[in-house]
């Protein structure tokens, strides 16, 4: 026997009410019709009523099926992730559960990180339909993220260690992606370093290093990489920079200026991948691109010491 309207509306309410206190959203799509059916306590993922979901999305039901999934995909999910939607259609198809974790908005909405479980089934006139299950793992991520963030940094002075940012300074250079800017790569050294911790202890000279590096995240821009490279040596890659003149200029600004009371001061070479704005170096995919501007950048700091310059471009 089937049920009457007050009792399958006390059963939509103690769903809503269980969804809400889950955090979760369930909907449901008639896959044949190609038609969402059913979308509860979205608010608590997107801030979206569902009714405004199944309006916005019933026009794709009209649509030829790679259209339809085309329409939905840029919908609800990052256009990053639409391979992993993608995969999960066509394991319901063929009547398997998948689980997959994606960007997804609605209406426009942020952007929110999201585990979806789809499911197929069949409702009792044998139509094929599709349940779905979406939670909020934002946090998680957001967690995941700082952790693999924080893997990445010297402990002491919070820049990156030599391995992350070899590792990152490489991708960004070998890269298509960034084949069109320019960048500059900057070694520091400390000059008689050794000395601050001979006289004053080695206390002072944690005190050296903790004041560079503060003065390096203050100076340079959020874009630009820094690096602890060793013990009193400092890298920063810079992008999107102008010509060589004009980065050596930067650099001079930043060791005139004092960081430490025990007035260390530094010495700084630089190695440009192109000759002036908007014409970078031509360069082969696995070139060493990174490893020959070290090399360069080594060689104009290790000049600057000798001439007691405050820089050498290579």
């Amino acid at each position: 026997m089937g049920w009457d309207h007050s009792e399958l509306s006390d059963y939509r309410h103690r769903l809503s009410i269980a969804l809400k206190a889950a955090n979760i959203c369930v909907f449901e799509v008639d896959v044949e019709r190609q038609l969402y059916t059913y979308f509860e306590n979205s608010e608590a993922i997107f801030g979206v009523p569902g009714d405004k979901i199944l309006a916005d999305v019933r026009p794709f039901s009209l649509l030829p099926p790679e259209e339809y999934l085309q329409k939905a995909a840029e919908y609800f999910v990052h256009e990053d992730d639409g391979e992993e939607v993608a995969k999960a259609f066509e394991a319901v198809l063929e009547g398997r559960t998948a689980v997959y974790e994606v960007r997804m908005r609605a209406a426009n909405s942020e952007y929110v990180w999201c585990r979806v479980c789809v499911t197929p089934y069949k409702n009792s006139h044998g139509q094929k339909m599709m349940v779905g299950v979406i939670s909020n793992v934002q946090n998680m991520h957001k967690k995941i993220d700082t952790l693999i963030y924080e893997s990445k940094l010297e402990p002491f002075t919070r820049l990156y260690t030599k391995r992350s940012f070899e590792a990152i300074c490489t991708g960004l250079l070998e890269s298509d992606e960034y084949s069109h800017e320019n960048f500059a790569l900057v070694m520091i050294d400390l000059d008689n370093f050794k000395k601050i911790n001979d006289t004053y202890g080695h206390m002072a000279g944690d005190e050296v290093i903790i004041g560079v590096a503060e003065h390096l995240k203050s100076f340079f821009r959020g874009e630009d990489l820094i690096c602890r490279y060793g013990g009193d040596e400092f890298a920063v890659l810079m992008r999107g920079i102008g010509s060589a003149e004009q980065v050596k200029r930067r650099i001079d600004q930043f060791l005139s200026e004092p960081d430490n009371r025990y007035h260390v001061t530094k010495s700084a070479g630089i190695a440009v991948t192109g000759t002036e704005a908007g014409s970078p170096q031509e360069r082969e995919p696995g070139s060493g691109r990174f490893h020959e501007l070290l090399r360069q950048a080594d060689e104009a700091m290790y000049r600057a010491k000798k001439v007691k310059n405050k820089s050498c471009l290579a």
